[in-house]
Order: C-alpha cells, then sequence, then structure tokens
C-alpha cells in the first residue's frame, strides 16, 4: 500500500505519525510505504517555453497542430513526475520489504486523494499499480499551460522580481528555493495546481470514457468517499444569520475553489439546502445557517465529484468495480479545527467527547482512526468503540489491497483473532459495490450500514448530477 499524503499541495510530508502505517501493516498483513513529493511552486510552476513555444488551442488540449506533441520544457506537474517516480521505486525495490510489485495499492486523502485520481488518469503511471483508494478528492479542473501561466506563474514570477528578464526559467532556477515558497501571493499557495502537459496529464479531468482504457486511464477497481460534513473546517465561522449571505461569503482555506455565483443561485433557489437543525449544541440561527452552508460545500467540492466518479465509471465500465463509503464517525486533529466544530460533543460521561451524538464529520477527520494511530498522537479513547472502529476500518482498508474487495473474508478475521471486526459482520453485512440501477454505500459508523448514495437531488440542483460525465 502506497500513501500520498494530502495538504492542498502546499503542505504536508510523508513522515507525519497520523499516517504512520505501522498498524496498517502489522494488522492488516501489508507493506505500507509513503512516498514524498514538491509542494508549492516548486511542485507547480509551470512555463509556456521550448524551441518553438507557440501553442494553439485545440479543443481541449494544447498541442504542436503539426506534430500533435505537447510544447515546452517546463510544464509544470512536478509533483505528478516525483510520485510516479516514486511508484516506479516501489515496483523495483518493495520486494526486498517483503511486497509483491504487482499487487500495488495506492491510497491518499485530500489533495492525496486527488493526486489518486491523476494517477488513474496519467499514461505515465499505468502497469504501477492495479488498485486504487481516493479518500475526500475535490474539484480541481486540470488547466491548459497557457491559462496556468497566465493565473499563476505570471504573479509568482513578477513578486520574484523575474517578470523582466531575458530568461525567466533561468531567473526563477536562481531565486532562493526557501524564499520561493514563502512569497505572499496566493498564486504560490494555491491547490490548483495541476497541468495538461500532454505527458503525465493530457485530458482536462479523468477520462471514464471506455475508451481511454489502455491509452490513459488505468482500468482499475478503486475505493472512492467522503466524510459526511468536509466543509465544516473550511466554512466560514458561524456568523452569518443570511443563507444568501453565508453562501456567497464562502472562502475556504487551503487554496481551494469557491463556487461560481450561477452555481450558488441555483443552489439558493432551489430550496434543497434548507436550514440544518443540527449538528450543533447550540441551535442558533448562526449555527443553522451554518449546517446549510456546510452542507453545500460539502457537496459542491467533494461529495458529489466523488459519487460521479463512482457512478460514471461503472456505467461506462471504465471502472472494473467502484466501493463508495461516507464516515459517519471521524476523531479530528485539535490542531484542525478551525472552527470548532468537528469534535464530538463533551458530555458528564464522555468528557473527551461522545461520538454517537450528533457532530461535523470534517475534513482529515478520518485519518486517525484510518490508520490507527489517535493513541499515538495523544488523543484519548472517547468510548469504548474507538479502538475496535478503528480496526474495522484498518480491515476494510488493507482487505481491499490484498483482494482487490474491502470485505474481510471471515476465515482471515477467525484465523487472526479479529473478533471485533467478525462480530460487526453481523451488523454491517457485505459492503455491495457500487451498482448503476441504485448505487449504494457503505455509512462507516460504529454500526456501519449500506445506505444509498447521499444528497442526489442537492448534487444535481448545482450541475453535478451522477450522469455529469455521461455527456
Amino acid at each position: 500500500m502506497v500513501y500520498i499524503y494530502g495538504g492542498g499541495f502546499t503542505t504536508g510530508s510523508a513522515s507525519s505519525s497520523t499516517t504512520d502505517g505501522g498498524n496498517l501493516a502489522a494488522r492488516g498483513d501489508v507493506v505500507v510505504i509513503n512516498i514524498a513529493y514538491r509542494l508549492g511552486a516548486l511542485g507547480v510552476l509551470t512555463f509556456n517555453d521550448g524551441e518553438n513555444s507557440f501553442v494553439k488551442w485545440l479543443g481541449t488540449t494544447y498541442a504542436d497542430p503539426s506534430t500533435h506533441r505537447f510544447l515546452g520544457i517546463h510544464k509544470g506537474n512536478y509533483w505528478i513526475s516525483d510520485q510516479v517516480a516514486g511508484l516506479q521505486w516501489v515496483q523495483e525495490h518493495v520486494a526486498d520489504f517483503g511486497g509483491d510489485p504487482s499487487q500495488v495499492t495506492i491510497f491518499g486523502e485530500s489533495a492525496g486523494a486527488q493526486s489518486v485520481q491523476a494517477l488513474v488518469a496519467s499514461p505515465k503511471a499505468r502497469g504501477l499499480f492495479r488498485a486504487a483508494i481516493i479518500q475526500s478528492t475535490y474539484v480541481d479542473t486540470y488547466l491548459p499551460i497557457p491559462q496556468f501561466v497566465t493565473q499563476f506563474t505570471n504573479p509568482i514570477i513578477d513578486e520574484a522580481g523575474c517578470a523582466n528578464s531575458s530568461d525567466q526559467v533561468g531567473c526563477m532556477q536562481a531565486y532562493n528555493a526557501t524564499a520561493l515558497t514563502l512569497l505572499p501571493n496566493a498564486a504560490s499557495n494555491t491547490s490548483q495546481t495541476i497541468t495538461i502537459d500532454g505527458t503525465y496529464l493530457t485530458t482536462s479531468f479523468i477520462d471514464l470514457n471506455v475508451t481511454a482504457i489502455g491509452k490513459t486511464t488505468s482500468s482499475v477497481p478503486i475505493m472512492i468517499g467522503v466524510n459526511r460534513d468536509e466543509a465544516g473546517v473550511f466554512d466560514p465561522p458561524p456568523v452569518f444569520t443570511n443563507v444568501s449571505d453565508s453562501f456567497y461569503n464562502l472562502n475556504p482555506g487551503e487554496g481551494i475553489q469557491s463556487p461560481p455565483s450561477e452555481v450558488i443561485a441555483a443552489a439558493l433557489a432551489s430550496g434543497a439546502f434548507p436550514l440544518g437543525t443540527g449538528p450543533t449544541n447550540n441551535n442558533t440561527l448562526q449555527n443553522q445557517v451554518f449546517n446549510a452552508t456546510t452542507r453545500f460545500f460539502t457537496d459542491y467540492q467533494l461529495k458529489c465529484l466523488s459519487e460521479y466518479v463512482a457512478y460514471t465509471g461503472v456505467a461506462t465500465g471504465a471502472l472494473p468495480h467502484v466501493w463508495f463509503y461516507e464516515f459517519n464517525r471521524t476523531y479530528q486533529d485539535p490542531g484542525y479545527n478551525y472552527n470548532g466544530v468537528c469534535q464530538a460533543p463533551v458530555t458528564p460521561t464522555h468528557p473527551y467527547g461522545d461520538p454517537s451524538l450528533e457532530y461535523f464529520k470534517c475534513h482529515a477527520g478520518d485519518l486517525e482512526m484510518n490508520f490507527g494511530n489517535f493513541a499515538r498522537d495523544g488523543l484519548p479513547e472517547r468510548d469504548e468503540f474507538d479502538i475496535p472502529y478503528a480496526q474495522r476500518l484498518t480491515d476494510y482498508w488493507t482487505s481491499f489491497a490484498r483482494n482487490l474487495n474491502p470485505n474481510p473474508s471471515p476465515e482471515y478475521l477467525a484465523a487472526r483473532g479479529y473478533w471485533n471486526t467478525l462480530s460487526q459482520n453481523e451488523f454491517a453485512g457485505t459492503w455491495e459495490p457500487v451498482n448503476t440501477s441504485a448505487p449504494s454505500m457503505m455509512l462507516l459508523q460504529w454500526n456501519s450500514v449500506m445506505v444509498p448514495f447521499g444528497d442526489v437531488e442537492q448534487c444535481a440542483v448545482i450541475g453535478e448530477s451522477l450522469d455529469s460525465l455521461l455527456g
């Protein structure tokens, strides 16, 4: 299992204690490798250069019209080139650690999930893995090089004092690397990092047409999903008393895109995002508005995208099997809880929070449980189910890596003495793959249960229906 960390393509580390793979390896009989990649401007800085830098717009790609090759030398996407190099290293060396290079599963969260999705879409990554897990990916269209240069490269080189240089690339190469990462311009800290470079990525989004199989897209089994209230940690604080004001003042962190005004207008006019009555400890009007805003932005930025990728991959046959999930029990890192709403409510009987009560299941709240490292990170057990729940998640994830199916066999569980997961099987039943006639997902909680896809109506209202990619 090869993990790719998140952090908006601007922060993150392969040595985080939260995503240490020791528990996955020990419990799941897998080898876990975390790979690193370049971040910020060092990972994305793109130039429209080359011996013949003239490019022409041809439909959805920029290419040399005479040779149909993409032009330029410094075409960005260094982050994904690092990831491909890491996967190539795994192919060459994982057997030395007891791994099987033919059984590689890539997985990642947030920008790591965006990376996994891009690797599935990349012709350069084909054959380097056999399965993928996409945890909380978000809307981020791959940009043509000239557009990326205009929007992001030019402001960066201007701040670095290289805009008027006759050799902008040379000027930037001479610029101090640390200083480059600290430039204040938002363009140097954006999560909008993906370019259509013609080598690693050749389309504006993952191509799930069956004709792409064998050319660009890797046709592999997928696990994909979200946390129920992802945007609770991104949204503005609960200060608005009017839904319209709240929706139009979305200014999420980490460089994540705000919804276009026409999407906001459609959401407001539809009535599909009514005031919420929870989860909240204090049911004020501000909190009700915050609830509706969190639902809207979670749908727009994360949930709807994941659902229509899963649905389309199955509908076209581009992805042989897809399992979908939604986290309804999370454990938020206290240092990543900006609005203070992502923790379980404290009660007299649960001084560290009661996860059985309602609270926001926010972005990144899956990681402490997913890797089983909450105790290592100094977080206490909130109730008697935190440990068996984390064990259950580990068993799902590692079973998928071993068997291309998240359902661990009863024989394996019994042989390893994993009685908590074995008993949970009686409650949750089988995690069924996505079926386009009635798409369903595993609601990950204690006890887990299969339920229909969520907010399908809301996604259609904001232009992200299940068949969005089917034309």
